[in-house]
């Protein structure tokens, strides 16, 4: 099965996690138009070994990243996935639409993160979206350069931590689904991450 592209990275902060439970997601949005996804999950050893060989092997979810790049993420978003406080702007800064105050002490808060794929095969499209229950994200490095004769795009990318829904069956940390339309794909994330503003986005 070929894969040929990814779209709809959407995110929704989690409150609160319930003991073996999947969380409720509402207020989602739209973190900006996918560029990449990059994720990660490693797996540790544990043998047990018997008569000079390994009689048995348990294979446990060790850690799990997750790195997003879009074309952007506005204030208000990098607020709410890092833990700043976005305000208005002051008065004396004329033009400005909003600002986010960032503090030492600023935790970036748990979230739900959604998106899709495009997959083909033997011809046949199909869209594969997959929602990843538990992520904490760490603020990102920033670089900036002067514009030269060839343009070189800045795009931000935020990596975070997978971690695994404890008490729920087999520690879940991920959900897989397929769909025969991009529609529907999309239709699924905006119900299951509480988006009502679906004009946002790719």
């Amino acid at each position: 099965m070929a894969q040929i592209g990814v779209k709809y990275i959407v995110g929704a902060v989690v409150e609160k996690y319930e003991s073996g439970a999947k969380p409720v997601l509402t207020d989602g949005f739209v973190i900006g138009r996918a560029i990449a996804v990059d994720k990660t999950i490693t797996f540790a050893d544990n043998p047990l070994y018997a008569d000079d060989m390994i009689a048995e092997n348990e294979k446990t979810f060790d850690s799990g990243t997750l790195s997003i790049n879009v074309d952007d993420i506005s204030l208000e978003h990098r607020a709410a996935m890092y833990g700043h406080k976005y305000v208005d702007a002051p008065e004396n800064a004329e033009g400005a639409t909003g600002m986010i105050e960032k503090g030492g002490t600023d935790q970036p808060p748990y979230m739900s993160i959604g998106y899709y794929k495009t997959k083909i095969y033997r011809g046949v499209r199909s869209y594969e979206v997959t929602v990843i229950h538990k992520v904490k994200f760490s603020p990102p490095s920033e670089s900036a350069a002067t514009k030269e004769k060839s343009i070189t795009w800045g795009t931000p990318t935020t990596e975070g931590s997978i971690e695994l829904l404890e008490g729920f069956e087999n520690d879940l940390y991920e959900d897989t689904y397929s769909f025969s339309t991009e529609e529907s794909a999309r239709s699924f994330i905006q119900t299951k991450f509480g988006i009502t503003d679906v004009t946002n986005g790719s």
